[in-house]
């Protein structure tokens, strides 16, 4: 057994040795377990087949050692574990969360004796989280493994029954936890009140995270009566780098909220929000104390009126690499971006919900606009339609706002109207335009509009509508001859730069190539208007998604036509799923590479 041994440790350099190893034990315990199924004869004594058990047993028990070993050896030769030790605990914190901690660490502690290794030698980053969800006991076995350094605590109302939110309460006012990290969900509530001032009102020289939501809102600290100890406006935190507020009101002085890199204020001042949010003064206050300030959001949120009514000074944020503005009005979102100067380089988002009711949302969106195209290099802008959002699109914003719907009556704001207030640095910029399929039963408006205010566009993905009532289709929209601007000019085709086509058919439409084929002849014919010739608009590129279903012995013909008149064809079906691009010469067949 020793001289196998030694070989095996001298023959041990691959992980084809081992699996073949493996499958030698294996076989083994095979022709064992067969054995221990012809035992002798039952007049044999007791004591000699309790003997011959015991025997094989310890064979058994030897065999799976060694198989236990070579699985270990197995698996260190495995990539993962050639990581340094480090870059290791680092990977395998990624993988739990803030919600069921303790039952995603028990998971990893069992798939090997690495990883459980790894798991408990570094107690600052796998045994310094509390959660509310966590067994009884387990507490205490925590705080034993995070020898006193500081904790993270995780908090959900709706996961976890009272008694253990009031044990949990206990455990942190008898122990006098330092946080390092504070994420609460929850109500309104009283033992909400006692397990937040366990956490907020007190020195907090190690915390670096604060994440409160608090649904139906909540304000905390304004009055004396939520601490009797210390005041909320005179907490110390000097390490705070990331506060999220969904729902939650601070004093807007606070210490706390001096020196962040990371703020996100939300759901605060709406109408189903007990809350008290800040003036747009107190906000730019807040970003003065926080030269640092990378990351900025502001979500469902309504800044309340300063009670002067002048606007406050504006503020440059140096470092700042992310705005996001979402559901924020309009004008406020005008009024913010004039406020806050930030870099061109600054990734930028930004959704609208409601243009507002009077003619004031032109100049707003055209501010807002400028704001955004100032010092940067927009080009390309990417303009996507659907229902209800249109979304603008370029290298360092994104603008959503409310689409137009010229299906309805009631929707006075059109598309000409939208497009022409979008200024004329984003105008030009615009080379690409997405209509999905409900927006599409507006082709004739949108196109019309586009070919009016985008002197660039040179690509249209669209998913056709299959119901058109009395509209025109799209196709039919790109074949209209519009009348030169001056005399001397020619009459040109609509959006005469278009020259690539991205076309989706949805599950249950049929791809209509004939009429893909007659837009793609009709734009290179020699045609004439009023006695002039028309120039020529070309169609050098397309793309055609069919999302379900397959085609037909005459589709499949008029797709070969199709090719003979376009360079460039690519062809994507649900048999194929990525794109091909198909050779001029190479026929179109109805086999399932292309059907």
């Amino acid at each position: 057994m020793a001289g196998e041994q030694k070989e095996l440790d001298t023959s041990m350099d691959s992980e084809e040795v081992i699996r073949a190893r493996v499958s030698g034990l294996s076989a083994q315990i095979l022709e064992m377990l067969r054995l221990s199924q012809s035992l002798p004869d039952p007049n044999t004594p007791r004591d000699c087949i309790l003997n011959e058990i015991a025997a094989r047993q310890l064979i058994f028990a030897e065999v799976q050692s060694q198989i236990s070993d070579l699985k270990t050896r197995q698996n260190e030769l495995l990539p993962v574990h050639h990581l340094p030790v480090e870059i290791l605990a680092i990977i395998l914190s990624t993988a739990l969360s803030p919600w069921g901690y303790h039952r995603k660490r028990t998971s990893l502690l069992l798939v090997c004796r690495t990883w459980a290794n790894v798991i408990n030698t570094n107690p600052s980053t796998f045994w310094t989280t509390l959660s509310s969800d966590d067994p009884p006991g387990q507490h205490d076995r925590l705080l034993q493994m995070a020898r006193r350094m500081p904790v993270n605590i995780h908090i959900d109302f709706y996961a976890t029954n009272p008694a253990s939110l009031r044990n949990l309460r206990e455990d942190l006012l008898s122990k006098r936890l330092a946080f390092r990290e504070v994420v609460f969900v929850g109500s309104n509530s009283s033992l909400a009140d006692e397990l937040l001032a366990s956490c907020l009102f007190g020195p907090a020289p190690y915390l670096q995270s604060l994440d409160l939501t608090i649904y139906g809102g909540k304000t905390i600290g304004v009055d004396e009566s939520d601490s009797p100890e210390v005041p909320m406006n005179s907490v110390s935190a000097p390490n705070l780098r990331n506060v999220r507020l969904y729902g939650v009101s601070l004093p807007w002085d606070a210490a706390i909220l001096r020196g962040l890199r990371s703020l996100s204020l939300e759901d605060l001042g709406s109408s189903r929000s007990n809350t008290n949010p800040p003036t747009l003064k107190e906000l730019v206050e807040i970003i003065r104390g926080c030269p640092d300030l990378r990351c900025l959001t502001l979500q469902g949120t309504t800044l309340r009126l300063d009670d002067q009514g002048k606007a406050p000074t504006g503020i440059s944020s140096d470092q700042l690499t992310s705005l996001n503005l979402s559901n924020v009005s309009l004008q406020l979102t005008c009024d913010i971006l004039q406020c806050i100067r930030f870099p061109s380089t600054a990734m930028v988002s930004i959704t609208i919900e409601d243009l507002g009711q009077d003619e004031s949302w032109r100049v707003d969106l055209g501010v807002i606009l400028s704001r955004l195209t100032q010092d940067r290099t927009i080009v390309p802008v990417h303009l996507e339609i659907d229902r209800p959002h249109l979304t603008i699109s370029a290298k360092n914003f994104q603008f959503v706002i409310p689409s137009p719907n010229e299906e309805n009556p009631r929707y006075r704001t059109t598309y000409k109207e939208l497009f022409s207030s979008l200024g004329a640095p984003t105008l030009v910029a615009v080379i690409s335009l997405h209509i999905d399929s409900p927006a599409s039963q507006n082709s004739t408006a949108i196109l019309t509009a586009a070919n009016e205010f985008f002197p660039d566009l040179s690509k249209l993905s669209i998913s056709p509508y299959h119901r058109l009532k009395s509209k025109k289709p799209w196709h039919v929209v790109l074949e209209k001859v519009v009348k030169p601007v001056e005399e001397t000019k020619r009459p040109r085709y609509l959006c005469p730069k278009l020259t690539s086509l991205e076309i989706t058919a949805r599950s249950g439409v049929r791809l209509d190539v004939a009429s893909i084929l007659q837009l793609v002849r009709t734009r290179t014919s020699n045609r004439k208007s009023k006695g002039k010739e028309v120039e020529k608009a070309p169609i050098t590129s397309i793309s055609i998604n069919l999302q379900s279903g397959k085609l037909s012995s005459e589709q499949l013909g008029l797709l070969n036509e199709l090719k003979g008149e376009v360079t460039d064809v690519h062809w994507v079906s649900p048999a194929q799923g990525d794109p091909v691009q198909i050779d001029a010469n190479d026929p179109f067949e109805s086999d399932s590479s292309t059907s």
